[in-house]
């Protein structure tokens, strides 16, 4: 084919049609309207020059990476190796004004020796009015659809495209491997793709599969076209995806109508054009993200990458405190951050409060860097003391999935969510150790349950004065049935992750209340034991009548099973306020935990009626302090005015108990005094003291 043919084939619809010579890649025009590309096109320029310089002018500023790596010379010609042309779609910037635009690249020769390739570009404003307008019926415009058949059988071929060329324009594809191509070549122009699933290379099953892992390419409309009868083929089409079923031999009046239904049910759902960007940061969605994160990896396969995630820390509280409108404002203000910083790189917005980057290794990515995005981002945020956690997977694994990918930064970002000295931690293969670790952890919850293996271990509370026994708290432990240990340090944060905790809360709780209703039955003393409840049980509504129910099964005093809240959960907002004001009422006494732990606040004092503060051991740790000592002296006196006793945690020296008499703090738990114990040595040890 020569090149005026290829110019007679694409019309006028191109407003702009060059040639490039493969070997020294100069460019030659055929037709240069609208100013496309610059006036120094009527030059003889290298087609590298040209088109970074028409990028860097024309393309929409998010767009201009992706465009980048797409029009790359190499990645092109190893394209059209394999198909005679394809399609790169991309947006530009006109004034205020932004145009959908695609560029399309055909060879001239055959795929071994060819050599020069022609370069066309056009508009796609039409597309735009049919996305404005509702997806509204092409038919009355006058403009055909574009269908897809993939069919490895000439004669079938022939058939389909005689009966369907009239209502359709037709691309074709003689085998799953090239099809799969097309369809993402033509994603956003496909209505829909009729396949034989006899298909060779890459079958019709596998083709449904691959598909239906991209968010993009599965909302094409698949009809499965076959010589089978057998039901269970069908179902296993369906299964995979498949939105219709047709057997050979065809039915001509029964294709068309099938085509017709499955392309008005596609065309009057979501466009695809809705899922692509976040409506409130204008960034990628986390689904397009992840679609074109596929894309550039394919075609820089030769390129290190990076996968960079931010998060937002307590987004939750900072919503509580500030209110929705004013932490949307500081989502977009991160968005404009990242925009700034990483321009060259593909964005998008993660969940409620994350952001996903990806970078190729033109970008340097060091601790400076990292450094100049921080401090830039604190010094105008919108909200002031705000900190954002960063995982970074560097020289990413391009053979593993992207959501792997972007799992392995995130739980790098979880090694420094609590740590007030790092914003940003790497992905290790120590942490994909971890993560294997963690999935053991996670699955085997509901046996170990089950199994009884999570043990209570009680750490008494010593009166300060008498240094009598008077209560204790339960503390879980997990004994695997080996004999092994495994420290709640490693399982608390995943099941307060995954909502398990609450299992194993109302599970220790229940164990506690057997405990007293057992000590009440042996008319011994009864200690008050207070069991912890974690962020998340506080949040669940039920929990009020879940475990008033419990106590009124073992017949025990509510007072005797008092929960402690942390702190960080009880300025927690309005909905933690609510239940816990149930809890109040149904009779249960509230302890504070972990108080001065980083949440420290009046707020968190004067909103509930808590009967116990506990001063959290890293001041107790520094009591010996004159400063330290001054404010937990102030804490004491200030939780007396408010009628509340106090507690000292992590009590384990002589010098700490005599300062904390001397101050007057009530109550001591640690390990001066004892460590936690099981159930049979802590009843022996309450025997004993008495």
């Amino acid at each position: 084919m020569q090149i005026t043919d290829i110019i007679n084939i694409l019309g006028n619809e191109f407003s702009s049609i060059y040639c490039v010579n493969r070997q020294d890649q100069y460019i030659q025009i055929y037709r240069h309207q609208n100013a496309d590309l610059d006036e120094s096109m009527n030059e003889k320029q290298s087609y590298k020059t040209v088109i970074q310089k028409y990028i860097e002018t024309n393309v929409f500023e998010e767009e201009r990476k992706k465009m980048l790596v797409a029009t790359d010379f190499d990645n092109i010609c190893r394209q059209l190796q394999q198909v005679a042309q394809f399609t790169i779609h991309y947006r530009i910037k006109n004034n205020n004004d932004i145009l959908r635009y695609r560029m399309k690249c055909a060879r001239i020769g055959n795929a071994d020796t060819f050599e020069k390739i022609v370069f066309a570009f056009a508009s796609e404003d039409s597309d735009i009015r049919l996305d404005e307008l509702g997806m509204m019926n092409l038919s009355n415009t006058g403009e055909k659809r574009k269908i897809l058949i993939v069919e490895n059988d000439e004669f079938n071929l022939k058939s389909l495209i005689s009966l369907l060329a009239d209502r359709y324009e037709i691309i074709t594809a003689c085998d799953g491997k090239i099809g799969l191509r097309l369809l993402e070549e033509n994603y956003k122009d496909l209505a829909l793709v009729l396949m034989n699933i006899q298909i060779p290379v890459l079958s019709g099953f596998d083709f449904l599969r691959k598909v239906q892992e991209d968010p993009f390419l599965s909302l094409i409309p698949i009809i499965v076209m076959t010589a089978s009868d057998a039901p269970k083929t069908e179902v296993v089409c369906l299964n995979l995806g498949a939105a219709d079923y047709i057997r050979k031999p065809y039915h001509a009046e029964l294709i068309k109508k099938r085509l017709e239904n499955v392309i008005r049910l596609r065309e009057s759902s979501v466009s695809l054009r809705e899922i692509e960007k976040d409506s409130l940061t204008g960034l990628y969605t986390e689904q397009a993200f992840f679609h074109y994160s596929r894309r550039i990896m394919q075609f820089r396969s030769d390129k290190k990458m990076h996968v960079i995630i931010g998060r937002i820390k307590d987004f939750e509280l900072i919503i509580s405190i500030y209110g929705r409108k004013k932490a949307n404002e500081l989502l977009c203000y991160m968005a404009s951050i990242y925009n700034k910083k990483f321009k060259y790189g593909l964005l998008a917005k993660k969940g409620k409060a994350s952001f996903l980057c990806l970078l190729s290794d033109d970008y340097k990515l060091d601790h400076q860097r990292m450094d100049n995005v921080i401090n830039e981002f604190t010094e105008n945020a919108p909200i002031k003391g705000i900190r954002i956690k960063y995982g970074i997977y560097k020289n990413i694994d391009k053979n593993l999935p992207i959501t792997t990918i972007c799992d392995y930064a995130s739980m790098a970002a979880e090694t420094v969510m609590e740590d007030y000295n790092h914003d940003y931690a790497y992905y290790t293969d120590e942490l994909a150790q971890k993560r294997i670790y963690n999935q053991m952890i996670e699955n085997c919850f509901t046996d170990a349950l089950k199994n009884k293996e999570f043990m209570i271990y009680y750490q008494p509370k010593i009166d300060v004065i008498t240094e009598k026994v008077i209560g204790a708290e339960a503390l879980v432990r997990w004994q695997r049935t080996d004999g092994s240990m495994i420290s709640p340090e490693n399982f608390i944060p995943i099941y307060e992750k995954n909502g398990q905790i609450q299992k194993l809360d109302a599970y220790i709780f229940g164990q506690v209340c057997r405990l007293q209703k057992r000590i009440l039955d042996e008319s011994k003393k009864l200690l008050s034991v207070s069991v912890n409840l974690s962020r998340s049980s506080i949040l669940c509504e039920e929990i009020v009548e879940q475990y008033t129910k419990i106590v009124r099964e073992n017949d025990i005093p509510i007072t005797c099973v008092p929960l402690e809240i942390t702190e960080s959960a009880s300025v927690y907002g309005q909905k933690v306020v609510k239940v816990a004001e149930r809890l109040l009422q149904s009779g249960f006494k509230l302890h504070i935990d972990d108080f001065g732990s980083g949440y420290s606040s009046m707020e968190s004092l004067s909103r509930l009626p808590f009967s116990v503060l506990k001063i959290d051991k890293s001041l107790i740790d520094h009591i010996c302090e004159t400063r330290v000592e001054i404010l937990v002296n102030h804490i004491i006196k200030l939780s007396k005015d408010l009628n509340m006793r106090v507690l000292a945690e992590g009590v384990e020296t002589k010098e700490q108990l005599d300062i904390l008499r001397k101050i007057k703090c009530d109550e001591i738990q640690g390990f001066y005094y004892a460590r936690p114990m099981p159930e049979v040595e802590f009843v022996e040890y309450v025997r004993r003291k008495r």
